[in-house]
C-alpha cells in the first residue's frame, strides 16, 4: 500500500482514521486455569497450525502476515511473554485483520539488508472485561517475493479505554433497526491513550 510506504516514524493522518473494531476474547479459549507454562504451549500450538496456512489477512496494508520458526518462538513458548500476552494469541486472526500501521522505521536493531522496514500495527483486544493495545511487529522483506513477517506480538493495558468503545453497526439494515453487531469498536485516540508513538520524519 502506497500510503505506509515513505515515511518514518509515526504514520502521518493516523489520527484521522476510523475506530477499530475490539477482538472480544474470554481468557479461556485455550482453556481454564492454566499456568503460564500451559498458556504460552497452547499459543505456541496454535502458532504451529498458523504456520502451515498461507498467512494472516491484514485489511489496512493489504498484506498478508506469514509466521516464521523466529516469529513462533518470540509469540508461542516464550518466557518472556506475559499471560495476557499468550491470551491475546488465541485471537491473533482477528487481531491481525484488523490491525492498523501505525510506525514503520528501518531495521536499526539488528541491520538485517534483506528488511526493507519493521512496521508495528496496532489493534484493541478485551480479555476477560479488561481492554488491552496489542502491537504487532511485522518485518516487510525485500526477498521471496516481498514476504510479510508477523514477528512479535506485545500487549499493554489500557485502564481508560472501556469508556470510549462504542456499538459497530453493519450496514444500513442494522442502522434502521438500532441492532449492534457483536463487535464494538474503539477510537484511534483511545487505542493509544497513554502511549509514546514515534514523530513522522
Amino acid at each position: 500500500m502506497k500510503s505506509l510506504m515513505g515515511f518514518t516514524g509515526q504514520r502521518p493522518g493516523l489520527f484521522e482514521l476510523p475506530p477499530i473494531p475490539v477482538t472480544e476474547l474470554t481468557g479461556k479459549e485455550f482453556g481454564e486455569r492454566l499456568s503460564r507454562r500451559e498458556l504460552a504451549l497452547a499459543a505456541d500450538a496454535k502458532l504451529r497450525r498458523i504456520q502451515r496456512i498461507a498467512g494472516l489477512p491484514n485489511t489496512d496494508t493489504g498484506w498478508v502476515l506469514r509466521v516464521n520458526r523466529k516469529g513462533r518462538a518470540k509469540m508461542g513458548d516464550n518466557a518472556d511473554m506475559t499471560a495476557a500476552e499468550s491470551k491475546a494469541v488465541a485471537g491473533i486472526e482477528a487481531l491481525a485483520r484488523d490491525a492498523v500501521a501505525a510506525e514503520r522505521h528501518p531495521d536499526t536493531e539488528h541491520k538485517n539488508p534483506d528488511v526493507n522496514a519493521v512496521l508495528r500495527l496496532y489493534a484493541p483486544v478485551s480479555i476477560a472485561g479488561v481492554m488491552y493495545r496489542v502491537k504487532l511487529t511485522v518485518k516487510d522483506y525485500s526477498t521471496e517475493g516481498n514476504p510479510k513477517m508477523l514477528h512479535a506480538l506485545a500487549a499493554v493495558e489500557i485502564e481508560s479505554a472501556l469508556l470510549g468503545i462504542s456499538p459497530s453497526y453493519s450496514g444500513d439494515e442494522s442502522l434502521q433497526t438500532g441492532q449492534p453487531t457483536t463487535r464494538r469498536v474503539l477510537s484511534i485516540a483511545d487505542l493509544f491513550a497513554g502511549a509514546t508513538l514515534s514523530p513522522t520524519i
